[in-house]
């Protein structure tokens, strides 16, 4: 399955059906951001939606918070968000999860950009792996592979687990290949809904890239991530951060 540049990702899970392949022979680095960009867009709902949170209240609370930044840090300043957000999880550990939902749907209500602004002309074949899910990435030195077997007894948590990993090498990789990386310089603070609050006003007029690795930095990762459900399920595994030439 290695050998060609390509993406594939494949799996059927309850309501998650994706059966694609990109063949990213001759395309340039926007080009596979586009692709992987298009992923994301289709991948991370189900990934919030099999983590075990209440997505749908998180959504209502999401959709109180304004239309922008400004609006949202208001909101978290005059309201309880942590306090709103506990009630949406049936296991107090998933609490990252329900808050990396919240800052993602709020964002996306105000308009707020959370992925480079790419598209691609590369259109998917149709390419189907029985009994598992499965994503393939290959481009020149990059290569990704993840795999979740789907044996009877296969938890929600497991494909969101995998699925969240998918997101999240997407989104650093879409930056990276639409030319968007590198340190974003911020204060430091500690992890908090009031330290979040003043980091988005500052955040106005940034660019989706800044606004991402901010939040992410201070423990607010505005799209899927294993990382989220790690203290509920400690088995789930964490990509280290890699270069540009390892997997990942």
């Amino acid at each position: 399955m290695i050998g060609e540049d390509e993406i594939i990702f494949s799996g059927k899970y309850k309501e998650l059906d994706f059966n694609v392949r990109y063949d990213l022979k001759g395309a340039n680095e926007r080009d596979v951001a586009g692709v992987l960009v298009e992923i994301i867009k289709t991948t991370e709902p189900f990934a919030y939606e099999f983590s075990e949170i209440d997505c749908k209240k998180v959504e209502e609370i999401a959709s109180k918070a304004g239309k922008d930044l400004t609006s949202i840090a208001k909101f978290i300043r005059e309201n309880s968000v942590r306090k709103q957000l506990e009630g949406t999880v049936k296991e107090g550990k998933l609490i990252t999860a329900a808050e990396s939902y919240f800052f993602n749907r709020a964002l996306a209500n105000a308009g707020v950009a959370l992925l480079p602004d790419v598209s691609s002309s590369i259109k998917p074949e149709t390419e189907k792996v029985e009994g598992q899910i499965v994503f393939v990435g290959k481009y020149a030195k990059w290569i990704s592979i993840k795999k979740l077997g789907l044996e009877e007894g296969v938890k929600d948590w497991e494909v969101s687990g995998l699925l969240s990993g998918v997101v999240q090498t997407a989104v650093n990789k879409s930056f990276e290949f639409a030319g968007e990386s590198g340190e974003v310089n911020a204060a430091k603070r500690r992890k908090s809904f009031g330290a979040a609050a003043d980091l988005l006003e500052e955040l106005s007029g940034k660019d989706a890239y800044v606004i991402v690795k901010s939040l992410e930095n201070l423990g607010y990762a505005p799209y899927a991530h294993p990382g989220m459900l790690k203290a509920a399920h400690p088995e789930i595994k964490i990509p280290k951060p890699k270069g540009r030439t390892a997997k990942g």
